[in-house]
């Protein structure tokens, strides 16, 4: 009987023509997928209900490694970027990707529930511009492996943050974060190293 469950969550995935489907995935059916072809979900993935996976714009892409979960009402939009989550990796809770500029992160990374990456910025030299919600720039954001993200912070375009780095809750990162740094406030700032 348990096989044959994983049998339908499959052809359930296969129904909805994901891009690259690994085995024991499970999307939830109220999970939601804009241009499925685009996304690529490897061993063991979990997209839970309401997960909303958006892979707009003529070069995006979204892949999330394996045993990878996405929790309910985050939302990955590519923007016409690249998304790439490694493996172990867990997004929590409400957390806002937006990828225009290519947002790349590491094996074993943890985000807590409110968290936005913002992988881009509007080019405020066009202001008042009827397009400027349209002209985009951006640089991308790289995290690393083993790194654990507190709620509610913020990551801008541009950050590459350390591997086995902690960003504190309610962090805006707007520069580099040196591996294995411990990262608060407003906008964050290394208080010291975790080793």
């Amino acid at each position: 009987m348990h096989y044959f469950k994983l049998w339908v969550k499959r052809m359930l995935c296969i129904f909805r023509r994901i891009g690259s489907l690994g085995l024991e995935v499970y999307v939830s059916p109220l999970a939601e997928l804009k241009y499925p072809g685009r996304i690529s979900l490897e061993r063991g993935v979990v997209l839970e209900k309401h997960a909303r996976l958006y892979a707009n714009g003529e070069n995006a892409q979204i892949k999330i490694g394996d045993y990878t979960t996405i929790y309910p009402y985050v939302l990955l939009k590519t923007n016409g970027g690249k998304i790439e989550i490694g493996k172990g990796c867990s997004v929590n809770d409400y957390s806002i990707l937006y990828g225009y500029g290519g947002i790349t992160i590491g094996d074993d990374v943890h985000i807590a529930a409110h968290t936005v990456i913002i992988a881009s910025e509007h080019d405020y030299s066009r202001l008042g511009n009827p397009d400027f919600s349209k002209d985009m720039l951006g640089k991308g954001v790289k995290i690393e492996n083993n790194v654990w993200i507190g709620a509610n912070a913020v990551i801008l375009d541009g950050v590459t943050i350390g591997r086995g780095s902690v960003i504190g809750a309610g962090a805006v990162v707007t520069k580099d974060i040196p591996p294995d740094s411990i990262a608060v406030g407003v906008p964050a700032r290394v208080i010291k190293k975790r080793i």
